[in-house]
């Protein structure tokens, strides 16, 4: 993942990463896999893929979600790619090769994820250059691979409660495209090989779904395909006026997503009166949806309108205490706009529990700084640098947190241990061939 964010491949937002982590470990729950927990995050690329590695990492691209038409769909790649992982395949790939140095083998799978989600040849070549044409091949999933997943893909499906029909009718679709033009061909179906007869075997092994979600979920997946299209879309007139006659002319299935949407493109085009109304009117119809509420109180905020602003934030935690996605939205308007002392104290508690996360660092070192709290930013901006795979900068910032006078015993000791862990990882990156 440094990889990635370092290249700004990664999706930072934190309301669609915790709708693909909740959606992940909801299939995840009834895979027979006792490994590194999974971790699920968006990547920034139009292309139709998804890719899984070592350590229970599963990405998926903006491209593929935009590019299916339900959450089923969505749910059936993800299972795929769980599957890969819980059977164990790249791991197997790897261990059957005695003459794989650990270096080489790490090189190769920063080099395939690269390879996987971007269009550039630099992923490729990396690739090629990494290893023989025979190593390579340890890489790549086996027919037996694509098949035991798509097995057990299914059966993760029908536990968790969606219909394995849409992942038939997914890959069905891929097949029409990569059969109208070479061109064409789905990014998906190069890293997935042996394609021919996928949706046909898919079809004959579904099973119905053992327990059905409810209506909200399914909601919840075209509110993150709209917010996803409106983040990844750099031209902010085309959506607004695309919304703009979806809604008009009443040209849609989906008026929650499409006005919600609409919200979003308006609030980006600076036009934050407008885009109250829209979530005001989402907001009477159901009361409680989180990303709404969010978003009235940052467009409060965006109004100069703080008192409202405040009011509507400390509303919305008192119902999600401790969700951490209202934790980041309030945390970062109290940094920026408001009280830091108060955003540090909101997104302390969750700086275990997600301590892989670089934003919730960056972010809590902005309000350490506007607090004057110099060492902690020291050391917030080092595991933020870290995180990122800058270990320069990350042992920069933990040497100037160790000079700094203010630090205390505890600073100074967990400067001191950060150093150690990013000098001993730079001196193995230097080793590496």
């Amino acid at each position: 993942m440094r990889r990635l964010r370092d290249r700004g491949l990664l999706l930072d937002d934190v309301l669609l990463s915790e709708y693909l982590n909740s959606l992940g470990q909801r299939i995840a729950a009834h895979a027979n896999y006792d490994g590194t927990p999974f971790t699920f995050f968006w990547v920034n690329d139009p292309a139709i893929n998804a890719f899984a590695t070592p350590g229970g990492f599963i990405g998926i691209n903006a491209g593929l979600l935009l590019a299916t038409r339900n959450e089923d769909e969505l749910a059936g790649v993800v299972a795929h790619e769980i599957a890969h992982v819980a059977q164990r395949h790249i791991a197997r790939a790897f261990a059957d090769t005695q003459r794989l140095a650990l270096p080489v083998a790490a090189a190769m799978i920063a080099s395939a994820i690269l390879a996987a989600s971007t269009d550039s040849d630099v992923g490729r070549a990396a690739l090629a250059g990494t290893a023989a044409a025979s190593t390579q091949r340890q890489i790549n999933f086996t027919r037996a691979n694509e098949q035991e997943a798509d097995r057990v893909g299914t059966q993760l499906l029908a536990r968790a409660g969606f219909d394995p029909n849409g992942v038939a009718g997914f890959f069905g679709r891929l097949q029409q495209l990569s059969g109208s033009s070479a061109n064409q061909v789905p990014e998906y179906l190069l890293t997935h090989p042996f394609p021919s007869s996928r949706a046909a075997d898919t079809q004959d092994r579904l099973a119905p779904p053992i327990s059905r979600r409810s209506p909200r979920d399914a909601e919840a997946y075209y509110l993150a395909k709209t917010r996803l299209n409106v983040l990844t879309n750099s031209k902010t007139g085309d959506l607004v006026r695309r919304f703009e006659t979806v809604l008009n002319k009443g040209d849609y299935q989906r008026e929650t997503a499409e006005r919600y949407g609409y919200a979003l493109a308006l609030k980006r085009a600076g036009r934050y009166g407008e885009a109250q109304q829209q979530i005001s009117r989402l907001r009477d119809r159901d009361p409680d949806n989180l990303a709404f509420r969010l978003e009235e109180a940052e467009l409060a905020l965006a109004q100069g309108n703080r008192d409202l602003a405040w009011r509507l934030f400390e509303k919305t935690r008192e119902l999600y205490p401790d969700d951490f996605t209202v934790a980041m939205h309030y945390g970062r308007a109290l940094a920026t706009q408001g009280d830091p002392r108060q955003a540090q104290q909101i997104l302390q508690p969750h700086l275990r529990r997600q301590s892989s996360n670089a934003s919730l660092h960056a972010l809590y070192a902005q309000a350490a700084q506007r607090v004057g709290d110099t060492a902690t930013t020291h050391a917030t901006l080092a595991e933020y640098h870290y995180l990122n795979g800058e270990l320069t900068q990350a042992i920069e910032q933990a040497e100037l947190g160790l000079r700094d006078v203010s630090a205390t015993p505890y600073q100074q000791a967990q400067l001191r241990a950060q150093l150690r862990q990013f000098r001993e990882e730079q001196k193995a990156q230097g080793s590496l061939p």
